[in-house]
Parts: C-alpha cells; structure tokens; sequence
C-alpha cells in the first residue's frame, strides 16, 4: 500500500501534512516520493539515448532536473509535483512517450518480464498521482478553500 502523511491542510500559507511549500522535501521525508525515485532508478540511466531520447528538452534532462534538485537537498513541493506530472505524462500508464514495451525491456535486474514490466507503469502511475494530488491539490483547491466545500449545501 502506497503511505500517505495524513490530509492536505490549507490556511493561510499552503500546507502539505505538516511542511510548508517552501521548505524542502527529501526522499526521508516522504515514503511516496523514495518509492517513485526507487522505481525511477530500475529504468536505465539518463545518458541511454535510446530510451530517454536526446537533448536539453529529452525525458532524461526533465526528470533528471527535478531529482537533481530533491537529492540534493533543495527539492521544493513544486520539484515533487513536476517530477510526479513527468512520470505521468512520460512513463505513466497509457502514455504515448515511453511505452509500457519499452519499460519492461528496459527494466533493470528483471528481464524482458512483461508481468514487470506492467507493474512497474502500474505502481508508478499510482504513486505519482499520490504525489501529484498531495502536492498540488492545494493550488487546485486554493489555499483558503475547505477540502470537499462544493459538497456541501449553503
């Protein structure tokens, strides 16, 4: 089961469990987001032209932004967000960049195992979308906004 730090909150300043947008978010701080960098990290390395593609605008060098700036120790709310909207657009289930073929291909340690290779755009697909609503949700919703408001009568 993929963790989750509990409800979005948001007053005042955007928070997200118990951390403001603005500091900085590391693998240690959140389950998600080391599950989705572990799951990144059995697909080839970023210099396999072949798989991420070429160039500054590659898939490589838009992921590879975002995790520079998390491991390093500065990743921000909007580094988690933009790493987990790449994954979707890129590697997620029904994308049309990296297909789920090429993933299991590509895998690292598996094989040419399909079963692997569908659990993997699965489980990312999953995680990325938890980290996507988690750490954009407040943006979405505005910041003033009570969770679940247009449910409620007047």
């Amino acid at each position: 089961m993929i963790g989750n730090r509990g409800p979005v909150r948001a007053r005042g300043n955007v928070f997200l469990g118990d951390r403001s947008v603005s500091e900085v978010i590391t693998p240690a701080d959140d389950p998600d987001l080391a599950h989705l960098i572990d799951l990144i990290d059995i697909l080839p390395p970023p210099r396999v032209a072949k798989f991420w593609g070429e160039g500054d605008n590659s898939i490589a060098s838009k992921l590879g932004y975002r995790l520079n700036e998390i491991l390093s120790g500065r990743g921000r709310a909007d580094d988690v967000d933009y790493l987990a909207v790449y994954v979707l657009k890129y590697l997620g289930h029904g994308n049309g960049h990296i297909s789920q073929e090429q993933i299991t291909e590509h895998l690292v340690g598996v094989g040419d195992l399909p079963a692997a290779g569908h659990a993997w755009v699965e489980d990312a697909t999953r995680t990325a979308w938890t980290l996507v609503t988690r750490y954009s949700l407040p943006r979405w919703r505005g910041i003033r906004s009570t969770p679940g408001r247009a449910w409620i009568g007047d």
